[in-house]
């Protein structure tokens, strides 16, 4: 029998009304998924998209954001044999 793993499903995304107001390290997404990453997460599979979005009725500024949707792994310790 093939080993059991845990998984985890994570939102990635640069939302501008993150990324433009600093550091794109402190991005709340990008930041929570480095930590899964360093508890030992691996990715095993990404699905990205770009997204246009647009904001507000007056002057309508179209602009491309980036999404992605990350499945982590990780062998499950608890179901070891």
């Amino acid at each position: 029998m093939g080993e059991i793993k845990m998984q985890k499903l994570v939102y990635l995304s640069n939302s501008r009304d993150y990324t433009e107001q600093g550091n794109i390290n402190d991005n709340k997404y990008f930041a929570h998924i480095n930590e899964l990453l360093e508890q030992g997460w691996k990715v095993a599979h990404l699905t990205q998209n770009m997204i246009e979005i647009t904001h507000g009725d007056q002057k309508p500024e179209k602009r491309e954001t980036f999404a992605a949707f990350v499945l982590l792994e990780k062998p499950d310790e608890q179901n070891k044999a």
